[in-house]
């Protein structure tokens, strides 16, 4: 017979988000003064200084490490219109490991470090020729583009840091399902205080939040059944009642 454990059993509610890059945890690492900046553009919309960058990726590294991590991933949604993904919603992430070259070392062959480059947290570069509309663009603008959606927090899931990204064209088409969303957000904010303006009411506001409602109805079926319906295989969505 084996003797009862006499360890507490693990309380999974106590350890929500203890794996996730919060704004919590950012403002405990960070300095005041490159917190503020961060949050502020976050409502301007200005993008984030170099020094800042370099900033935040170096406690966004110690952090992950703590975590376990020994890579990182831009974490983005291709548009897979037409391609059988189901719900269109399947996720893409472009990985690196944890590592680059010590430039600083005076050797013509650089040893690696551990680091995680500030480049390479805010944006990075990945294939978009193989998405849907990737093959409409020459050759040498079939490049896409990751840069990390500030607004979403990293987190750390099997040992890798998570990146939520935007994903972009050559010539900043979107081809991905977060882009629309962001810039929707954008209209929204910049229509709602023109009319905030207008109507005299909060006037001195900066930023308008748009929340989204769970309000539609949710069916699961079959993916056979799924394959025989043009309009979820290419729009993620029902738009006719019955075929």
């Amino acid at each position: 017979m084996f003797a009862p454990s006499s360890r507490a059993p693990t309380d999974e509610l106590e350890q929500l988000s203890a794996a996730v890059f919060s704004d919590e945890v950012m403002k405990s690492r960070l300095s005041s003064r490159v917190y503020a900046r961060f949050k502020e553009a976050l409502t301007t919309g200005e993008p984030t200084s170099e020094d800042d960058m370099k900033a935040i990726a170096e406690a966004i590294f110690k952090w992950a490490r703590e975590q376990g991590a020994v890579a990182f991933a831009h974490w983005f949604f291709p548009m897979r219109g037409g391609s059988g993904a189901y719900g269109s919603m399947a996720g893409a992430c472009k990985m690196d490991t944890l590592i680059d070259l010590d430039w600083s070392s005076s050797e013509a062959t650089k040893p690696f470090k551990a680091t995680l480059p500030h480049e390479r947290l805010f944006f990075g570069e990945t294939d978009g020729s193989s998405f849907p509309n990737g093959g409409l663009r020459a050759t040498h603008t079939a490049a896409a583009f990751t840069t990390w959606d500030r607004s979403s927090p990293c987190f750390v899931l099997d040992r890798v840091l998570r990146i939520p990204c935007a994903f972009i064209t050559h010539l900043g088409a979107c081809i991905d399902d977060k882009t629309p969303l962001l810039r929707s957000n954008d209209a929204l904010n910049r229509e709602g205080l023109r009319l905030l303006k207008n109507i005299k009411i909060a006037t001195n506001s900066k930023v308008i939040h748009s929340f989204l409602g769970w309000e539609q109805e949710f069916f699961v079926i079959k993916a056979s059944l799924y394959r025989k319906r043009p309009d979820l295989v290419n729009c993620g969505r029902t738009l006719v009642g019955r075929l």
